[in-house]
């Protein structure tokens, strides 16, 4: 009996029991299977399952329609309460598998025996449940489709049988390989998936291998094994490429002519020392009554016409992938790093932001030109911050005093959008040393700067002076936005930081709360905790055509201008801003076109922080596997139920401590609280905990031990008073009178929180 066969006297026998359900042994028995057939029936199982065929609830089968017998195995469930939504599994999932589907309806939890044959960003369709109307758990009901069909990872060979593992951590489950295609153990491989397998029957899923990579390990091997597995284009059509050799890279007379030449002000460039797209460049003239800032931008959009194969290309990329020592740029190197790029010494095409300001930092007058600059000078981070510290007074005397007048005037903007709710996150960030070969050879942190804060304030003036004009006069623009927070989220975090002893208070308005909470930590420890607690409770950034006051930023209207070199929004805008406020295009977009771009542009900006993350762990991971069993020192700034996220202070890396590596029995997670405590003799583990460490095993994840020492475990914070039943009970610390605690469920409030792009800090 063939797998077809066994099909169709399932539909038969399901339908004829009046779609009662039936377990697995009682289909086995009515089938009268044999044992070679029962490996096909758990196959037509699943398979019915993730079509939407049937269901399977309380071990029992059923058919989900009982007319759905005669219709194609991929039709629609017409089952009433299923909703769509994307498979986010978490992390941790290796060996503990759950996850969460993401839908319009909210965030529902997926335990380990209701994921189906569910991988991480797959499109599925789930049987909700709520609790108090609110978002609580699914099971997932079919798999509507797969979000991959290759996969990068490593081969493993174990008992002369060849296995694959997914570099993505979140894609969890182990592949049996049936065709290695020369690929021994220990290679960085693609892995093309032939079967999803029945992790219910215990049957693996199956792939062959279609290229090697090379050798695991190697830093240029797992780079392209996370360009892998983001399929991102490493080269472009040779349409682009012809398009792009047409365009000259001298300006015309009858170019210059309709622009404003402002070659004769000192501009100047500040930028990654590494960077070679240069998109912004600013002058800056001290008046007596005040300043005049000059934004230039790099005018993409002369070249890169909306009908045009460049374009088009644009769109299909999103922005620019930035990873260490490589770019896998959104415009060929032609335009982004020669035409385009407003390098010193050379006449480029710009569009230009005038701003006024009087001495009090005050806007008073704007306005954006067509213009035409020649940068005087690229400087980078590092040497204008050393000027500022007095280490490097190499620069001319005009460059000197522009930097100053940059610096005073940045400085006051921060204190205006401080005023205006501007929230400020100082969270700084991975940055790699490499050896000669191409190996990390030292990881540390990179705190924003004043010269990353400087740029960072100018491009904020310039991008909210294009989203109100644009607002003014276009029908229909993009907008940089920031939804409303979940309330129960945020009321989660207002609570656990309440065990902490930290309170959050109403001020004035919730930009001042957060405002007032972040300044109110006791000590940098609480922020190197809290900050990152408290901004994954908010939702991201992205792009809308729908206007969303920016409340990260204080800004009424918000959008991105400043890098069309690396961004398809910032692109469209400069054609927005030609058809519109400038007058000089004829082309057309429509709304339609908008809310794809904004799609787009927000997707791929999702897409490119995760393969830089994964790059992140994957050399981390590399580099820390020449330090096991060494002895570190650490703070735990996470906890969940598999255990415990700890920084190390030496390297800035986490590690985790599981749960079975705590000694002693009788340990509770309390999960509000992200504390540990054993019932038995009433220690516990928590946040802010101090630790002695050994490294004992680099694999997935990087997996430490506590050192046998009476020190080795330290609590920052006294927890509180034990209750009758051997547990902490919640501090309160929230206060009567004028500093009310805050309401988290005002639906006038609003948390939008905005994203600088890391690898150009500074520039929103």
């Amino acid at each position: 009996m063939g797998i077809k066969d066994i099909q169709e006297r399932l539909l038969t026998l399901l339908a004829d029991t009046g779609n009662k359900g039936l377990s697995y042994n009682e289909i086995v028995r009515q089938l009268d299977l044999v044992r070679k057939e029962k490996s096909l029936l758990s196959e037509a199982l699943q398979d019915f399952i993730e079509c939407g065929k049937m269901e399977k609830r309380n071990r029992k089968y059923r058919l989900i329609d009982t007319n759905l017998k005669d219709k194609p195995k991929n039709s629609a469930t017409s089952k009433p309460g299923l909703i769509e939504g994307l498979f986010d599994a978490t992390p941790l999932s290796r060996n503990q598998s759950f996850a969460f589907v993401r839908t319009e309806q909210g965030d529902f939890f997926i335990g380990a025996e209701d994921t189906l044959n569910a991988y991480h960003d797959d499109l599925v369709s789930v049987e909700p449940h709520y609790r108090n109307g609110k978002a609580n758990y699914a099971h997932v009901r079919r798999i509507i489709k797969r979000a991959n069909e290759t996969l990068a990872g490593d081969i493993r060979i174990a008992n002369d049988k060849a296995y694959f593992l997914c570099t993505n951590p979140k894609i969890h489950n182990w592949f049996e390989v049936s065709d290695l295609n020369s690929a021994t153990d220990s290679n960085k491989v693609v892995l093309q998936v032939t079967n999803w397998g029945t992790p219910l029957y215990g049957k693996m899923p199956v792939g062959k291998v279609i290229e090697v990579l090379g050798l695991s390990g190697d830093p240029q091997v797992e780079l392209m094994g996370v360009i892998r597995q983001y399929k991102l284009p490493l080269e472009f059509p040779d349409s682009v490429l012809s398009e792009t050799e047409s365009f000259s890279d001298q300006i015309s007379a009858e170019e210059l002519s309709s622009r404003k030449d402002f070659r004769n002000l000192f501009t100047f460039t500040i930028d990654p020392i590494s960077a070679k797209d240069f998109d912004d460049a600013i002058s800056l003239e001290k008046l007596n009554n005040g300043w005049r800032l000059y934004v230039h931008i790099a005018d993409v959009a002369h070249y890169v016409k909306m009908s045009g194969s460049v374009f088009a290309e644009a769109v299909k990329r999103g922005n620019s992938f930035y990873f260490p020592k490589k770019v896998i740029p959104m415009l060929p190197e032609r335009l982004s790093n020669k035409i385009c790029s407003l390098r010193p010494q050379e006449d480029k095409l710009t569009l230009t932001v005038i701003t006024d300001f009087n001495t009090g930092g005050k806007i008073t007058k704007q306005q954006l030109v067509e213009s035409v600059i020649c940068s005087d000078q690229r400087l980078g981070y590092e040497k204008v911050d050393a000027f500022f510290e007095g280490n490097d007074n190499d620069l001319s005397e005009q460059l000197q005093q522009s930097l100053n007048n940059a610096r005073e005037l940045s400085a006051l903007l921060t204190d205006i959008r401080l005023r205006n709710g501007y929230i400020f996150f100082d969270l700084p960030e991975l940055e790699y040393e490499y050896d000669n070969e191409g190996f990390i050879k030292r990881l540390t942190l990179a705190d924003e700067t004043e010269s990353h804060k400087i740029i960072e304030n100018f491009m904020l003036v310039a991008n909210e002076y294009i989203a109100k004009k644009l607002t003014e006069l276009s029908p229909t623009t993009l907008y940089r936005i920031h939804e409303d927070p979940d309330p129960a989220k945020l009321q989660w975090v207002v609570e656990l930081l309440s065990h902490y002893g930290v309170s959050f208070y109403q001020r004035d308005s919730l930009n001042a709360s957060i405002q007032y909470l972040l300044y109110s930590m006791p000590d940098p420890d609480y922020h190197k905790v809290f900050d990152r607690i408290i901004l994954r409770s908010l939702k991201k950034a992205k792009y809308s055509t729908e206007h969303i006051r920016h409340f990260g930023l204080g800004m009424e209207y918000y959008t991105h201008f400043t890098s069309p070199i690396r961004r398809l929004c910032d692109l469209v805008i400069h054609h927005l801003c030609k058809i519109h406020i400038l007058r000089s295009s004829k082309e057309k977009i429509s709304p339609t076109q908008l809310k794809r771009f904004a799609s787009i542009a927000t997707e791929q900006e999702l897409q490119a922080d995760q393969a830089e993350r994964d790059i992140e762990r994957i050399y981390s991971l590399a580099y820390m596997k020449g330090h096991i069993g060494e002895s570190f020192s650490g703070m735990v700034i996470s906890a969940k139920s598999a255990g415990l996220i700890i920084r190390l202070n030496e390297i800035p890396v986490n590690t985790i401590l599981k749960t079975e590596q705590f000694t002693g029995r009788g340990w509770k997670y309390l999960e509000k609280e992200m504390r540990f405590v054993n019932t038995y003799n009433k220690d516990y583990y928590q946040l802010l905990d101090k630790v002695l460490i050994n490294i004992i095993d680099v694999s997935d994840d990087i997996y430490v031990e506590l050192q046998d020492t009476n020190v080795a475990h330290i609590h920052s914070f006294q927890n509180p008073p034990y209750d009758s039943t051997g547990l902490p009970e919640a501090a309160s610390h929230l206060k009567k009178g004028k500093n009310k605690r805050i309401a988290v469920d005002d639906k006038r409030a609003r948390i939008k929180i905005g994203q600088a792009k890391h690898k150009q800090r500074g520039k929103r």
